[in-house]
């Protein structure tokens, strides 16, 4: 089984969160898969920054376009903690063989809206060089601080954050399966992802 949604944040406790469609958090077990992850080590001893007024996941953004510009060749993994007036997430079903495409499982996907929520955005950002390989740009998770609700993030607000960035510098790429192997990996689906990643249902 896999699930779409998984979070995520193991930090020094090697620990690791699946949102599931009710819009809950569990452990992983290491028997859980998931369709695609992006991990990376995280140092949580570098300095903490804040940030005020985000308004939005595009203030955010823009807040933290300053700390890309300084080499926005390579990858970056963030944590940003604090209290969110408005949290709106979205998880989807576990899928099974034979596995649906992103833009199937979206569709069914369940949103879940919070204020005043604790918790912590676990994001990644990858250059555009990635394009067909990875999602450009910023890629939002939320983990509660009570480690029961998270997900992939469609909409935010907060009065202030307290940020640590790490860059990441090297990076191993592509499963060793035989899955992997015999995937006809050749359609063009920026479109779809595109959609299924940056807009909410309505």
């Amino acid at each position: 089984m896999w699930y779409a949604e998984a979070v995520r944040w193991a930090a020094g406790s090697g620990v690791a969160y699946r949102a599931t469609a009710d819009g809950n958090v569990t452990v992983m077990s290491p028997e859980d898969g998931v369709a695609f992850g992006t991990v990376a080590k995280f140092d949580t001893t570098v300095p903490v920054e804040k940030l005020e007024n985000i308004s939005s996941i595009e203030v955010l953004k823009e807040k933290l376009a300053p700390y890309v510009e300084k080499n926005p060749n390579i990858f970056y993994m963030l944590k940003a903690t604090g209290t969110f007036g408005k949290m709106h997430i979205r998880s989807c079903y576990a899928c099974e063989k034979p596995y649906p495409t992103l833009s199937e499982a979206s569709s069914h996907q369940k949103e879940f809206q919070y204020q005043n929520v604790s918790g912590s955005v676990i994001a990644v950002y990858c250059p555009p060089y990635v394009e067909g390989i990875n999602l450009l740009g910023w890629h939002f998770h939320f983990l509660s601080q009570d480690k029961t609700t998270g997900g992939h993030i469609l909409g935010l607000q907060a009065d202030s954050l307290s940020l640590q960035l790490n860059p990441i510098l090297d990076w191993k790429l592509l499963p060793e399966n035989p899955e992997f192997a015999s995937r006809d990996l050749c359609e063009d689906l920026s479109a779809k992802t595109a959609a299924v990643e940056g807009n909410a249902k309505h």
